[in-house]
């Protein structure tokens, strides 16, 4: 009796733990296939943002300003034509934002952070963590809200600017290539 106690335990356990792991492959495929998606929602709004926010043609336009005394650079002046393309700028930049961060595959802040994901591009194999994209995600999304405030600034000041708002762009325009790489090389090493 004491044999087929123990043999009937081990075959009860062996059906168990293999209805356990047939139970849990499929939904740790579903989250991997989610964590996918959501990942590469975030990567390709970093890529797509980063590449608007550094656009030549806006940066021609934030420095194609007149300067109403040859001798001093600043205040910046913008006149009608060059505040008309700066407001196309804004628009695409915001709906640019609006696409992605409304779209369905695009993931809270909260399942960001939770993020631990091994990430391999080429040779390069890291952990990749929610908290570091998150940090990226803000530098980019506060370069983002410094652009759109500076352009808001020029149209609503009909292009006249005092010295404060034009040191404003200037800085701008030095912050915009350093905070875009900042927030790339969080999925890009």
């Amino acid at each position: 009796m004491n044999k087929l106690f123990i043999f009937s335990v081990l075959i009860i356990c062996l059906i168990l733990t293999v209805l356990a792991l047939a139970g849990c492959q499929p939904e740790e495929e579903e989250q991997e296939e989610f964590d996918r998606a959501a990942l590469e929602a975030v990567d390709r709004y970093i890529v797509e943002m980063g590449e608007a926010l550094k656009d030549e043609t806006l940066r021609a336009d934030l420095k194609g300003w007149a300067r109403e005394y040859y001798e001093d650079e600043l205040p910046l002046y913008y006149d009608e034509e060059r505040r008309g393309w700066l407001d196309e700028h804004r628009e695409k930049l915001q709906e640019l934002k609006r696409s992605h961060v409304q779209s369905s595959d695009f993931p809270a802040e909260e399942e960001i952070a939770a993020w631990e994901v091994i990430v391999v591009r080429g040779e390069d194999e890291w952990l990749l963590e929610g908290e570091e994209v998150l940090s990226g995600l803000n530098t980019l999304n506060s370069l983002y809200d410094e652009m759109i405030a500076v352009l808001n600034m020029i149209i609503e000041n009909e292009g006249e600017l005092d010295v404060e708002q034009s040191e404003r762009v200037l800085a701008l325009l030095d912050d915009i290539e350093p905070a875009v790489e900042e927030a790339r090389s969080v999925l890009r090493r």
